[in-house]
């Protein structure tokens, strides 16, 4: 009885102890069950298990078995009693507690060894359910998948095997030294003198501590012999000083393989002959073989190599290296899919004209003027609604709207609930969602140089049913941190209400369980999200997650509830799968009149042959805080897309490349995560795009490794940079940029048609405009490889080249490079920028409105390729130097001889075409056109309506320094208003 007692009292101190981590793990489970992924969170609980249990019991076993081992070989003790002090008493201790002292020592580094091993638990599944590429490496002939499976699952394997080997021979001689030293120091025979102390250490090896001893360093020297013969693979990733090659060159192949053979076969060698001295007398010869084993491993693997990479092969590098060069080449344009892109030689023809803009009237449409950072800036003034209410980004995508393709910017309505400073119960029960999103053409402004909104508002409204949106609540997304309960006693804040009926819902929007209260409408959540939180277990185990008692304490919580947690979609899609690389700016888009978040993810390796490697760095904002994240790899393919639920949660991966044999492992591993893309809804198939940081990194990779022959690669004679832009006042380089636009063989073919079939000419043009992603390239010279030029690298801004990228179904991900013809001048943005600041009369208006207490923002300037030619289009912002209000004001445009600015796209491109073609284009339609005089008998009409609009935006700019944008946005619609029709009363006298 008493020791079930004490089996009681241990296992709730064992409880007590690890509560903690036993409710992260429930809680975890728990999560994982609400999505649909137990059997992911159950794969990677047992592959953690596994490989942490495999390598702690090989490293307990290695440590213990040796450490028992030569307990019983020291039975021979000289001494018969414990002598009295300090010394005696460890000795003592020792001996009657060693199989204790063993098991603890031993258990002690595999549980350490065990932690670490689990963390790398995809190694093992990875080399398990490893899938074939298809594609072999150039010089052992092995499929890549050996590469990217096998060798970093064997290098990990050997790693712990060395560790274990060595930490059970360390230990091994320690524990004879002590004993020896102990002999000595007890008997009162401890010498002098070093060299005495030596010799009188030697004297204790008896035969069979020597046998143990030389079985534990043989076996060393055999695990040693396998390191060197997994780096002769792992020659094809890198590069030693300034080689030329990444990967294996040269000397690689021909000098440190073969060296790497001779250490192999030394290293066995000696394992052997060290074997052999179990038999030799005497055991002087084991250290003679020892050292000579690492004197000849030096020479063969350091020395020899360099004088021949020094002396060889450096006089003459492009020679020797030429072929690797081309394996390097080769491998990654794989590594990074530019295999995949098509190069293709732009037909320059010349300038803009007429022709050209009446054939692409449907691409102008869509030209992107708004920016992404001045609309963000301005929809948090006139949108937000409340200041609790924060747009984290705005996004471009694209939409049928009225049965026309449309390039439209979208930003999230996401709750900021920091700016609330709420109490706890209002954190996690009242405030628990966002409200809708705000949608607005990229082209389109009102007078006043405000975005034209399609949807707007709270509720949202919207007179497209292609936008209408049904269901506007965000419970997940960029900026929900902090975990909610829903579905207790209490109704959660739904929206503010002001003098409209609750139930007036917005346009088609669900409102199940609405009321309100105080201002407030109110609601309930009716969404499939969250894990139970109604039982005492779930509340106690969730307390310990958060570290919050209050959950313990009285509250609305019912037996219902739900709370829903790890709502932030960076962490929410990284704690599922956190295997992948996710692009750090997802994208919210309507679909089937609900909101979905679009994120793109990654599969990545640093362990593909002969390719470059490239370093990602990134912040993404999880749960208040910036999470910098850093990777390096050599091999990167955006396979997966993952759709979130913006009410539900529901988050689907979906497999985008096929082809990617990373993620086709990780589906054999994960059956039930990864669904083929042709199984995601069509209306959301619609908004997937080409994501930019994949695309960036492949042009930063395509500024070299566009040179597919080996000697101009070698002496970078055609190297490119991505061209360089204005933002704002600094200089900085392009960020890649969403258009609208048509393929260029697509475009030339449907204008070789317009003459004989202009019909059938305009409806291939319609079908034909594409949603893609483009960015220029600009020249830059560089030392070749070999870095035998002396001259500092210099840079030319005329435009050498344009890559694009598909963004449409099915062409999805094609790659284009359009070439410019090399004999032609063309102008880069830079070069664009230059003319711009060169102009005198768009200077002097830049000049004029930064000294009126205004800053000027310079927006994208959109290099457009359009039938042969290319148009140059930039978007001009004025701020407030006291409000960051930007509005658009003036739009520049400019071909190869001309720049001009207007106050609209459509009047800037009658400006630029007036010099040299016949276009009704007078200078009351391109200017400002003065207004009539007010007569003395239309003042008395007029001065009331002036007052009020006066009295109007006195009252607004009061709201704005108080910081009541609410407030403001009202009062400027009303200002809007007044001054409309104000101008109307005027012509109307005018007339």
């Amino acid at each position: 009885m008493r020791r079930f007692v004490w089996v009681i009292v241990i296992v709730l101190v064992l409880l007590f102890v690890f509560a903690r981590q036993l409710a992260h793990v429930y809680t975890d489970w728990l999560w994982f069950r609400e999505l649909g992924y137990t059997g992911v969170f159950w794969t990677r609980f047992w592959a953690k298990l596994v490989v942490g249990t495999v390598i702690g019991v090989l490293f307990s076993l290695l440590i213990g078995l040796n450490l028992v081992l030569a307990q019983k070989f020291m039975t021979w003790r000289r001494w018969r009693y414990f002598a009295s002090g300090w010394l005696g008493r460890v000795l003592l201790w020792i001996e009657t507690g060693f199989r204790w002292l063993v098991a603890l020592v031993a258990v002690a580094f595999g549980v350490f060894a065990g932690i670490a091993a689990a963390k790398r638990w995809d190694l093992a599944l990875l080399f398990w359910f490893a899938a074939r590429m298809g594609e072999s490496d150039p010089v052992f002939g092995k499929d890549l998948s050996f590469f990217l499976f096998v060798l970093p699952f064997l290098r990990f394997i050997y790693g712990y095997i060395l560790g274990a080997w060595l930490l059970a021979l360390g230990l091994t001689v320690t524990y004879y030294a002590f004993h020896a030293l102990a002999d000595l120091a007890v008997s009162g025979r401890y010498p002098p003198t070093l060299r005495a102390q030596i010799r009188a250490l030697m004297s204790y090896a008896t035969p069979l501590i020597r046998a143990h001893l030389l079985v534990l360093s043989a076996f060393l020297l055999f695990i040693i012999a396998i390191h060197f013969r997994l780096s002769m693979f792992e020659l094809l990733y890198g590069k030693v000083g300034d080689e030329a090659v990444w990967g294996a060159g040269f000397t690689d192949l021909k000098v440190r393989l073969p060296a790497l053979w001779v250490l192999m076969l030394v290293f066995v060698v000696g394992g052997v002959l060290v074997l052999a001295n179990l038999w030799w007398r005497p055991p002087v010869r084991a250290g003679v073989v020892l050292v000579s084993v690492f004197a000849v491993a030096w020479v063969v693997g350091n020395l020899l190599p360099g004088l021949v990479q020094r002396y060889i092969v450096k006089p003459n590098e492009l020679t020797m290296e030429k072929p690797y060069l081309r394996h390097n080449i080769n491998m990654t344009r794989l590594a990074y899919g530019l295999h995949r892109v098509k190069d293709v030689r732009y037909p320059f023809r010349g300038d803009i004209t007429p022709e050209i803009l009446e054939r692409n009237k449907d691409l102008l449409a869509s030209v992107r003027l708004w920016d992404y950072r001045p609309l963000r800036d301005t929809l948090q003034q006139i949108q937000s609604i409340r200041a609790y209410y924060q747009f984290a980004d705005v996004d471009v995508d694209r939409y049928f709207v009225g049965g026309i393709y449309r390039q439209v910017m979208i930003a999230a309505r996401e709750l900021n609930i920091e700016a609330l400073r709420p109490t706890w119960y209002a954190r996690h029960f009242l405030w628990t969602h966002g409200f809708g999103v705000v949608v607005t053409p990229v082209n389109e402004i009102e007078e006043e140089g405000m975005p034209v909104l399609w949807v707007k508002d709270i509720p949202p409204q919207t007179k497209f049913p292609e936008l209408e949106v049904k269901e506007p609540r965000i419970y997940f997304g960029e900026l929900t941190d902090d975990y909610v309960i829903v579905r207790a006693k209490v109704k959660e804040f739904d929206y503010p209400h002001e003098g409209q009926g609750a139930g007036d819902k917005g346009q088609g929007m669900e409102g199940e369980g609405q009321g309100e209260e105080g201002g407030m409408v109110l609601t309930t959540y009716k969404g499939k999200g969250g894990s139970p939180i109604g039982n005492y277990l779930n509340r106690l185990a969730f307390a310990l997650r958060f570290n919050d008692p209050n959950l313990l304490l009285p509250n609305p919580i019912t037996r219902e509830s739900k709370v829903l947690w790890r709502r932030n979609i960076h962490e929410r899609v990284r704690t599922i799968a956190p295997f992948l690389i996710y692009d750090p700016d997802p994208y919210i888009v309507i679909a089937d009149g609900r909101l979905f978040w679009i994120c793109d993810a990654y599969t990545y390796s640093s362990q593909f042959p002969y390719s470059e490697p490239y370093t990602l760095e990134q912040t993404v904002s999880i749960g208040g805080k910036q999470v910098r994240e850093k990777f390096t790899f050599n091999y990167i393919r955006n396979s997966v897309k993952v759709i979130i639920d913006a009410y539900h949660g529901t988050t689907t991966f979906y497999i985008a490349d096929e082809t990617d044999p990373i993620v086709k492992t990780y589906a054999r591993i994960f059956p039930r995560l990864f669904r083929p893309l042709s199984e995601m809804p069509e209306s959301l198939q619609k908004h997937l795009r080409y994501p930019v940081t994949y695309y960036r990194i492949q042009a930063e990779m395509l500024c070299l490794y566009h040179i597919t022959n080996p000697e101009q690669f070698y002496q970078r004679e055609d190297l490119w940079r991505i061209a360089q832009e204005i933002y704002e006042t600094r200089r900085q380089e392009v960020e890649p940029y969403y258009v609208m636009m048509r393929m260029p063989e697509e475009g030339l073919q449907a204008e070789r048609h317009s003459t004989r079939e202009p019909q059938r000419a305009t409806q291939n043009r319609q079908r034909n405009l594409e949603f893609a992603l483009i960015l220029p390239f600009t020249p830059y010279f560089a030392a070749p490889a070999g870095g035998t030029l002396a001259s500092p690298p210099t840079e030319r801004h005329n435009l050498v080249a344009l890559m694009m990228a598909r963004c449409d179904l099915p062409r999805l991900g094609e790659l284009f490079i359009l070439r410019m013809p090399p004999g032609r001048q063309i102008f880069g943005p830079a070069q664009v920028e230059s003319r711009i600041d060169n102009d005198a009369e768009i200077s002097k208006n830049l000049t004029l409105w930064k000294q009126h207490g205004s800053d000027v923002l310079r927006g994208n300037l959109l290099v457009i390729p359009m039938d042969g030619s290319l148009l140059y289009v930039e978007p001009l912002f004025l701020v407030a130097t006291e409000t960051r209000l930007p509005e658009l004001k003036r739009v520049i445009v400019a071909n190869q001889k001309d720049v001009v600015m207007d106050k609209t796209l459509p009047l800037a491109l009658a400006r630029l075409m007036k010099k040299r073609v016949e276009v009704e284009v007078t200078e009351e339609t391109v200017l400002p056109q003065p207004q009539p005089a007010i007569t003395s008998s239309l003042a008395p009409q007029l001065k009331p309506m002036a007052e009020q609009l006066e009295q109007t935006l006195v009252q607004a700019e009061e709201s704005l320094k108080q910081g009541d944008f609410a407030r403001f946005g009202k009062l400027l619609q009303q200002a809007r208003e007044l001054a409309t029709r104000l101008r109307e009363q005027i012509e109307k006298s005018a007339e």
